[in-house]
């Protein structure tokens, strides 16, 4: 099955930001790049070679709370906005954007979330497709499409 579609700037923040919201495990995974980050600011200010301090926890939380701000603006600058072609099937995702190219198989994807307005397909790593409702020719097409990709998902790899 395969999908045409491209995202705007906005639509790609704003999937983000729904998805934290919609799916715990997402949201998780987000996180842990924060947490990951507060930990190498940590490391970079010797905090680990002596007794923590209140400073190195404000610290770390502000490294967090930054990064979590970051990431929305960095997907906005960094987002991409050209035609993208997706194709799926049962050995996993085939995606092409202009000279890009990329195949993710199944066992590499840890969520699969379908919302009224988008369906969200993430990999461990965060990387994530956003794919409009629109992208879709009915709610038919949709349903069907996100069946077979958590069937597939399920076959591949860890459930979903």
């Amino acid at each position: 099955m395969t999908i045409e579609y491209a995202l705007t700037r906005v639509e790609i923040v704003r999937g983000f930001l729904r998805s934290l919201g919609s799916s715990p495990r997402y949201l998780v995974t987000v996180l842990c790049y924060a947490l990951v980050m507060s930990g190498i600011v940590l490391v970079g200010t010797g905090a680990f070679s002596r007794s923590l301090t209140l400073r190195d926890v404000v610290t770390a939380v502000l490294t967090a709370g930054g990064f979590m701000l970051f990431l929305p603006v960095m997907l906005f600058i960094r987002g991409k906005t050209s035609n993208r072609s997706l194709t799926v099937s049962a050995e996993g995702i085939s995606t092409e954007i202009g000279s890009l190219k990329a195949q993710i198989s199944w066992r590499k994807v840890k969520v699969i979330l379908e919302t009224d307005g988008y369906v969200l397909v993430s990999r461990a790593s965060g990387n994530a497709f956003f794919i409009p409702s629109r992208a879709f020719s009915g709610p038919e097409q949709k349903a069907a499409f996100v069946t077979k990709i958590k069937h597939w998902a399920r076959a591949g790899g860890p459930a979903i």
